[in-house]
């Protein structure tokens, strides 16, 4: 769909589409005059964000986001830029406001031709945040990206109609955000509300304000919806990644609110792979070819990747689909069994007094350490009696694992600090392994 003169961009403030073409072109014009060839970009309006990637690509213009504002990402960053913009407050005293920038009048240079018709071998550069290993540095083109979010837009559904709204509880300057909460609505023609919405509250509002909505979002926000007191009136679909949806959390936001919830697969390093929805197994997206290596790792062939991707994600491998069953780092081997921690994970989720849940190898010893966050039910048999807590949990988990599977160390707390992308801290992890305090509460 090609964006009318008339149709929003965004709205509070309201940004039509005549104005945003016209400040693609003014950052563009700016771009050339001054030479730059490549800018790091920090932004926490999605539609300012969407202004300022399509001028980078007219103008041939590296793009470089950075993961978080960490003082080794900022030197990262000087080594490979022009230019820092953004539209927030800055580590960086040269950093330059996006509203400050590029604001010479330049009606009469305004070009004849779709800002959707850009160069498309201009770069890309994402910076991982090493949250669960040692960073990785992606590089990307302008054209696999909208190419990713134009595969996106086909396999879940969406119609072109600049009345839908994409709101996001994920970072933008990551990738999945960056796909499905920036490009997705460019090639939909759709409008992008500006800000993440961090809590429930907010999101509600955000979908009671807009005519239709689409909420681009993680398991972790799912889950901490009370989708029986808040209203979603307008909410039309919901796209979540970042992390495993518990399929009882799918089926009962569908029981409120009729609504689906597209669970979506991907990798930075690939982007999109697969999707679902409730109880069915995951589908490679069209035109996604996939195998498997002699681990049983998934990999990847995509017209969004550089040739094969392998991923770490062992999979078992049907005609048409496959299942997911966890990280190849994830399936250990204690004494002579091979143990798969995604599935105590899924097991102890099954309890009712397990609310969020990881498993993990202890950093210095050679047995499991299970990370509980509990339920409202399972806090108060905690301050009954941790010890009859720990015994039932084991009881349960008697039913479908090994004693081997059985964590040796118990660590409970009312909420994982799971980061915007549902992710875990492995430094979080061993200092919680070590730490003598055994357990920890958060208000």
């Amino acid at each position: 769909m090609q964006f009318l003169s008339s149709h929003y961009i965004a709205q509070n403030p309201v940004w039509l589409y005549i104005d945003f073409e016209k400040r693609v072109w003014q950052i563009v014009h700016q771009f050339r005059q001054h030479k730059i060839s490549s800018v790091a970009l920090w932004f926490e309006d999605g539609a300012k964000l969407a202004c300022t990637l399509l001028a980078c690509w007219h103008a041939n213009v590296r793009a470089i986001f950075l993961p978080n504002l960490a003082e080794e990402n900022l030197v990262w960053g000087k080594s490979l830029v022009d230019l820092w913009l953004t539209d927030t407050q800055f580590p960086l005293d040269d950093a330059v406001q996006f509203d400050c920038f590029a604001t010479e009048y330049i009606e009469k240079i305004i070009p004849d031709k779709s800002l959707m018709d850009f160069i498309s071998e201009t770069e890309f550069l994402l910076k991982t945040s090493g949250s669960t290993g040692s960073p990785k540095i992606i590089t990307k083109t302008a054209g696999q990206l909208w190419q990713n979010a134009q595969a996106c837009a086909k396999t879940f559904g969406f119609t072109s109609d600049n009345s839908y709204t994409a709101i996001s509880t994920v970072s933008i300057q990551h990738l999945y955000g960056l796909i499905c909460q920036i490009m997705m609505p460019l090639v939909l023609g759709w409008q992008i509300e500006r800000k993440q919405q961090f809590f429930p509250e907010m999101v509600s509002s955000a979908c009671k304000q807009a005519e239709k909505s689409v909420l681009i979002t993680s398991p972790t926000m799912l889950c901490s919806i009370d989708w029986n007191r808040l209203k979603f009136p307008n909410l039309t679909a919901i796209v979540s990644a970042g992390g495993r949806l518990s399929e009882d959390v799918g089926e009962n936001i569908f029981t409120i609110t009729n609504v689906d919830v597209i669970d979506f697969y991907g990798t930075t390093e690939i982007g999109a792979i697969a999707t679902k929805q409730r109880n069915q197994h995951w589908k490679p997206m069209e035109n996604v070819m996939i195998g498997v290596d002699d681990r049983s790792a998934l990999w990847v062939e995509a017209p969004w990747a550089k040739g094969r991707e392998q991923t770490e994600d062992v999979v078992c491998l049907h005609s048409t689909y496959f299942e997911m069953l966890g990280r190849a780092d994830r399936i250990l081997k204690l004494g002579d069994k091979r143990i798969s921690l995604l599935s105590v994970e899924n097991a102890l989720l099954q309890h009712h007094w397990v609310e969020d849940i990881f498993v993990g190898k202890h950093p210095d010893f050679d047995r499991l350490v299970a990370w509980v966050a509990l339920s409202e039910s399972g806090m108060s048999v905690y301050h009954q009696s941790r010890k009859i807590l720990v015994t039932t949990l084991k009881q349960h988990l008697a039913h479908t694992q090994d004693k081997m599977a059985f964590p040796r160390f118990w660590r409970f707390t009312n909420k994982l600090p799971r980061n915007a992308q549902s992710k875990l801290s492995k430094i979080d992890f061993e200092n919680l392994c070590r730490s003598k305090k055994l357990d920890e509460f958060y208000v």
